[in-house]
């Protein structure tokens, strides 16, 4: 009786602990702080600013089609927008160091402080193709609608624009910077070219380090209202860190044959259970990281759902039914808690009759912080061996580390965002796809992804798809951004 008795007594303050636990997550969420000030959209203010001009360079640079195409190298576009870049910023050009290195591009505006710590701003100069059935067409770079249209001025040299017009301006007040700054832009990003890496090693070797990188990534959410014929800010967002990267082909050997007399273990059939295992029993440990917890800690008193804060404004508690959540649901939200693989390609016969000798398939991986490409590498070589599969890295790269968010660089975006864009949420994010800017880790703590340019859903997404347009409000935004980051960065540390 004496043992029932115990055992009931520890159930109830089991029992009593969890309630108390829930209740206290309850108020949590039904309290939680909110971050930032403005709850309303903020307006951005344009006055004193030459936004048609800076619309009319961006359209100059939509005109090049500086295309990335894998396995040529081709630099004629290229070369012409580094002709067009000499004629409409000849400040730059005349002020600034700038280096060729085999078509990347690399300016240096030298500081007053040649011991400062030097500060770098990038964004890529090429382009994907353009196909499907465009508005304007994809390389006019019409300026309609209060927008400009074309390939790239989203991904990015809106972006390129906008930092090259701040550069430009400055130099011709008088301007000179606090530290050395430095202007990247690759010429082969979108194929994830080595224009990035030549550039760092390129720095690496004269002892560059810098104080900040910041490239593209997040930017900031807006809505356009009508009623003010404005953009609205919502939110900013900083890609603190990427994940890593990997093509791995898995192969199939059989001895092949016609398939009027089909054998075991055909070569598919086994690609297919490798298919099955990664899809329907992810081998993948679902966590909620260091990274993944500080985006929630800042979204979650923004959160419409009283359910949602429940959940992650209380990870503490909570994380490990989060992950498995996020998981569930699949997409964006699933793909930070776990390293992801998808089946991209597959190759076989050349003829619906033969059984091939060899097929193959091929995934692409994206690697979280908790297990790197050397953990899920083995993972997955050990799936294959059970079904007699080989596997092959095509191409790959390891997680990089997160960006520094305790430093003064760090935290000056953040200011600089709420000077610029309001006091709307700065949320810190995990960004899935791939950048340049994780070759910047080795010489740079504070590595960001982020574009001061406000943004639509639709705008954002029509990067890599058709009607990709940037608004002349966005553009000339994205101007004072830069200009009161290069003019103030420093002062206060």
């Amino acid at each position: 009786m004496t043992v029932f008795l115990i055992a009931a007594i520890a159930a109830a303050v089991f029992v009593a602990g969890a309630l108390i636990l829930f209740a206290v997550a309850c108020l949590r969420a039904a309290l939680i702080k909110k971050h930032y000030s403005d709850d309303k959209p903020f307006f951005a203010d344009c006055d004193g600013l030459a936004p048609a001009r800076h619309a009319e360079n961006l359209s100059e640079m939509i005109k090049i089609p500086t295309i990335s195409v894998r396995g040529s190298d081709d630099k004629t576009e290229i070369y012409k927008f580094h002709a067009l870049l000499r004629r409409i910023y000849p400040n730059i050009h005349r002020v600034c160091e700038v280096v060729d290195i085999d078509g990347a591009l690399l300016f240096r505006w030298a500081g007053k402080n040649a011991a400062a710590a030097p500060i770098l701003l990038m964004s890529h100069q090429d382009v994907v193709e353009a196909v499907g059935n465009w508005k304007y067409a994809p390389f006019s770079g019409e300026i309609a609608e209060g927008k400009i249209w074309g390939r790239g001025t989203v991904d990015t040299k809106g972006a390129l624009c906008a930092i090259l017009e701040s550069v430009e301006g400055l130099i011709a007040e008088g301007f000179t910077p606090r530290c050395d700054v430095y202007v990247a832009s690759s010429n082969n990003e979108e194929i994830t070219g080595d224009g990035a890496v030549k550039t760092v090693e390129y720095l690496y070797e004269r002892g560059v380090r810098f104080d900040l990188v910041m490239d593209e990534g997040g930017t900031v959410m807006s809505e356009y209202d009508s009623r003010n014929n404005r953009m609205a800010a919502h939110n900013a967002m900083l890609g603190i860190f990427e994940k890593g990267r990997a093509n791995i082909k898995f192969i199939a050997n059989s001895s092949g044959g016609h398939a009027s007399v089909p054998f075991n273990g055909n070569p598919f059939a086994r690609l297919g259970e490798l298919i099955y295992t990664i899809e329907k029993r992810n081998p993948f440990k679902k966590r909620i990281t260091h990274p993944v917890r500080v985006q929630y800690k800042i979204m979650a008193p923004y959160m419409k759902h009283f359910r949602h804060r429940l959940l992650y404004g209380n990870l503490w508690l909570f994380a490990p039914f989060a992950s498995r959540h996020m998981h569930k649901r699949g997409g964006a939200l699933g793909a930070v808690v776990k390293t992801t693989c998808v089946f991209t390609m597959a190759e076989g016969s050349h003829g619906a009759n033969v059984i091939p000798e060899r097929a193959t398939l091929t995934a692409n991986c994206r690697f979280m912080i908790h297990e790197p490409l050397k953990v899920s590498y083995a993972k997955l070589g050990k799936i294959a061996k059970k079904l007699g599969l080989h596997m092959e890295m095509i191409t790959g790269f390891d997680v990089p580390p997160v960006a520094d968010m305790k430093c003064y660089a760090y935290k000056y975006v953040n200011d600089c965002i709420k000077k610029v864009f309001g006091d709307i949420p700065r949320v810190p994010y995990v960004m899935l796809a791939g950048t340049d800017a994780r070759h910047y880790t080795k010489i740079c703590d504070c590595v960001l992804r982020f574009v001061p340019l406000m943004m639509t859903g639709e705008q954002l997404n029509s990067a890599h798809a058709v009607n990709e347009n940037l608004s002349v409000e966005s553009l000339a935004r994205g101007v004072v951004f830069y200009r009161e980051f290069i003019k103030n960065y420093g002062e206060t540390e």
